[in-house]
C-alpha cells in the first residue's frame, strides 16, 4: 500500500466510526455496481495555532500535493486553501478559523485548547520521527474534551469552533464523485436517490449548491449525531461528519475544473449545524 493509500485509509477508518451514514451510503452505491472515487476530503482547525494550515501544510505537501488556491469566509471569520495531486483525484481542502476575532469567552476557551495542543505536540509521541507514523492530519483530539458548558459557549458563536473542540485533526467529510457513476451520473440522481433512501439532506442554500456555471455543484447529507459524555453535562448529542457530493464540469480549455466555490463551501458548512440537524430530525419525524 502506497503512503497515499495509506493516509487515506485512516482517515476513512477515522471517520466511518463517527459518521455510520457514510458507510451506509458507500455501501448502498457499491450494490448498485458503483467503484466509487473520492472528490476531497476536509479539515478543520485553528489560526495562529501550532495546527494551523500552515503547519499542516507540510504534511500536505509531503504527500506529493501542491497548493492550488486560497479562499475566504469573512462571516464564518474562515481561511481556507486547496491541494491537488497529480497522480490522485483526490483533493485536500484545509480550513482554518479566525478565533481571535470572536468574544473574549470563546477566545480564552480556544486559546486553552491552543495551549494543550502544544503542550501534546511536544511529548515524545509527537516528536518529529513519530509524524509519519501519527501525522497531525489525523492526530484527532490533542486536548482534553471541553465542559458542555464551553462547547455551548463556542457553538452559539461559532459551530464550527465547537465541532472542532470535540473532534480535533481528522476528516470533517469524504466526498463521492459524482462524474465517475454509471448508475446515477448527474448530481441531480444522486440526490434523488439520497432523498428515496430517507437521508437528511443540507438545505442550507438549497440542495444542489452552485451552478454549471459555477463548474462545480455539490450537495451533502446532515451529519450524524454522536453521544458525547461531557463532565459537566453526562451524555449529549454533538453532530460528528457528513457526506458530500460533487460534480464538476469542464472550464473552456477542455480540463475538468478543480477548485471550489466559495459561495457553495459556506452553506457546506453548515451541514455539521445541530441547529439544523435537529430541525431536520423533526421534519422527518413529522413526515
Amino acid at each position: 500500500m502506497s503512503v497515499l493509500d495509506a493516509f487515506f485509509t485512516k482517515l476513512w477508518q477515522q471517520y466511518s466510526v463517527i459518521s455510520p451514514q457514510a458507510v451506509d451510503i458507500h455501501q448502498l452505491f457499491e450494490r448498485r455496481g458503483e467503484e466509487l472515487v473520492n472528490d476531497h476530503v476536509a479539515f478543520r482547525t485553528f489560526a495562529d495555532s501550532h495546527i494551523g494550515i500552515d503547519i499542516l501544510e507540510d504534511e500536505v505537501l509531503a504527500l506529493g500535493y501542491r497548493h492550488l488556491d486560497s479562499y475566504q469566509f469573512d462571516v464564518k471569520k474562515l481561511d481556507a486553501r486547496c491541494y491537488v495531486h497529480a497522480n490522485s483525484p483526490t483533493k485536500i481542502f484545509i480550513s482554518e478559523l479566525r478565533w481571535q476575532s470572536l468574544s473574549d469567552a470563546s477566545q480564552a476557551i480556544i486559546q486553552d485548547i491552543i495551549e494543550q495542543a502544544k503542550a501534546t505536540l511536544k511529548s515524545p509521541l509527537f516528536e518529529q520521527s513519530s509524524r509519519e507514523l501519527m501525522p497531525l492530519l489525523s492526530a484527532g483530539r490533542l486536548w482534553q474534551l471541553p465542559s458542555y458548558a464551553d462547547y455551548q459557549t463556542l457553538a452559539s458563536e461559532s459551530e464550527y469552533a465547537a465541532w472542532l473542540s470535540v473532534w480535533g485533526l481528522r476528516a470533517n467529510h469524504f466526498t463521492i464523485f459524482v462524474n465517475h457513476l454509471k448508475s446515477t451520473p448527474e448530481l441531480t440522481d444522486v440526490v434523488a436517490l439520497l432523498q428515496q433512501q430517507g437521508y437528511p439532506l443540507n438545505e442550507a442554500g438549497g440542495v444542489i449548491k452552485g451552478a454549471p456555471s459555477d463548474l462545480l455543484i455539490q450537495a451533502s447529507t446532515m451529519a450524524d449525531t454522536c453521544i458525547v459524555n461531557f463532565n459537566d453535562a453526562g451524555e449529549q448529542a454533538i453532530s460528528s461528519c457528513y457526506y458530500e457530493f460533487a460534480q464538476r464540469f469542464n472550464q473552456e480549455n477542455g480540463a475538468l475544473y478543480q477548485g471550489f466555490v466559495p459561495m457553495s463551501a459556506d452553506k457546506i458548512f453548515e451541514s455539521t449545524n445541530m441547529k439544523s440537524i435537529l430541525g431536520s430530525t423533526t421534519s422527518d419525524n413529522e413526515n
